[in-house]
């Protein structure tokens, strides 16, 4: 029985997670036990490859885990992760957890992360805790699924909690040691501007200077007319975040350099009409200059430039934040519809000064069980499903490529595309993935030059390039 399964979850296509789990955790134990096998000095080349692909294979048996906590372990008893806010951006979410478990096992190991012996020592204990934890989970993970691959028991459900509790302690620990977090007082100016951002916005819409449909397909043009808008209405409000009577450090960082300039455009806006603010904003949100409308004023063209200058500056200048903050005003003034349960913020009632609750405890047992149907999949976690996978020959012929408008989330790590997670088609399947999933290449039937390969794909392709190549050399 137990073996017949085993055999059966050597694919990677499953309905369940727990059946893709136990795919990829077994393709990483075959890793490790290869790595094993030889001297990585005297082999370097060989051994770079397998770590690369070790790295990937820790990646995919992350995002499946996740999936998993996120099913089995209700949202008001997961870990608080707040303290996320004050990572750097490209650092704040789950698809850190591949690498941060590879740097877990190279500190346990004696390595040091970034040459930073102190910090390396200090974490340490903490790699070694969480390589158990992961052993832990991995190894109860993969006896429920050759027991039942449709059921989370209770147990098992203690056991995902008590991991992901403990995660949080080790990313929280990891990141604020190796990465410069972000202070206070910046995370309360991001705040600040991201609330000026969609006060500027809602009020744009109700003025018919952008519409729903450019909130909804994120259009790049609001990239730039949001902080112009905002520019502009924050010098007509007698107080709040652009108030220039207050004292200039207590400003936000972005407009510091500016505040001369801000001045006196304070002044010409007072001598506008509302119909020529009008026109100014019509202007700013279309990047249309008011020089080329022959009733405008002259002082527009000067405004135009003078505000629109600031906020190009802005965005080039803090490009991080600012997309950030976009983003934030994308999520806020989404049509009620569209907005996803992954846009909305939660918080934990019980939590320490750190975020996240400390739970080192064993993991009780129990009978009962909660169930994990495969209907719990959206269409767009369905897998990279290609029959053409299946054989023993690449594809010939170019896949028709699923359309954007039907993809949400990566089909591999289940990511939800954003404003800055974009979309990429994978040339072999056709499906749609983030970018950390599509960074292998290669030369397809059908193609003259190297093309943007999935990483499933990529193994299949791989796979059957080295059988053809061992072919033609026998």
């Amino acid at each position: 029985m137990f073996t017949f399964k085993s055999a059966y979850f050597q694919t990677k296509e499953s309905d369940y997670p727990l059946a893709r789990f136990y795919h990829f955790d077994n393709e990483l134990r075959k890793i490790h036990r290869e790595l094993d096998s030889f001297d990585g000095r005297k082999e370097q080349e060989r051994c770079q490859k397998l770590i690369e692909k070790l790295r990937r294979y820790q990646s995919h048996v992350m995002s499946v885990l996740w999936v998993i906590v996120r099913a089995a372990v209700p949202e008001e008893t997961r870990a608080c992760r707040q303290y996320r806010e004050k990572f750097p951006e490209e650092l704040a979410g789950d698809h850190m957890s591949g690498p941060l478990w590879f740097g877990a096992e190279c500190l346990a190991a004696g390595s040091s992360v970034l040459n930073r012996e102190d910090q390396s020592d200090e974490l340490r204990p903490h790699a070694r805790h969480i390589n158990k934890v992961m052993e832990t989970v991995r190894s109860k993970l993969r006896k429920q699924c050759l027991r039942d691959v449709s059921t989370y028991p209770e147990e098992l459900v203690d056991t995902l909690r008590w991991f992901d509790y403990n995660w949080a302690e080790f990313e929280f620990s990891y990141v604020s040691r190796m990465c410069t977090v972000i202070t206070p007082e910046q995370l309360y100016n991001q705040h600040l501007v991201t609330v000026l951002f969609s006060e500027t916005t809602e009020l744009a819409i109700k003025e018919n200077l952008i519409t729903e449909d450019q909130m909804m397909s994120y259009d790049p043009q609001l990239m730039l007319a949001i902080p112009r808008l905002s520019i502009l209405r924050g010098l007509q409000q007698s107080d709040g975040i652009l108030d220039l009577n207050t004292e200039i450090s207590k400003l936000p960082e972005y407009f510091r350099p500016h505040v001369t300039i801000l001045k006196d455009v304070k002044k010409l806006l007072q001598g506008l009409t509302p119909e020529n603010v009008y026109s100014l904003k019509r202007c700013l949100t279309a990047s249309i200059d008011p020089k080329e409308e022959d009733t405008a004023p002259d002082i527009l063209h000067c405004l135009y430039l003078t505000i629109s200058s600031i906020a190009d500056k802005m965005i080039s200048n803090h490009a991080k934040d600012l997309r950030l903050m976009l983003q934030s005003t994308f999520k806020m003034n989404q049509p009620p519809h569209i907005i996803t349960k992954g846009d909305v913020i939660t918080s934990s009632s019980k939590h320490d000064d750190l975020g996240i609750t400390s739970m080192d405890c064993l993991e009780p047992g129990s009978s009962s069980h909660v169930a994990a149907p495969s209907a719990h999949r959206t269409p767009s976690e369905q897998r990279c499903t290609n029959d053409s996978r299946l054989s023993n020959r690449l594809r010939e012929e170019a896949p028709v490529w699923v359309p954007d408008c039907e993809a949400s989330q990566c089909t591999l790590c289940n990511d939800t595309f954003t404003i800055i997670k974009r979309k990429h088609h994978c040339r072999y399947c056709g499906k749609i993935f983030c970018y950390s999933c599509t960074t292998n290449s290669g030369v397809l039937p059908f193609t003259k030059s190297p093309v943007r390969m999935c990483d499933t794909c990529y193994d299949h392709y791989t796979s059957i390039s080295q059988q053809e190549g061992s072919s033609r050399t026998s």
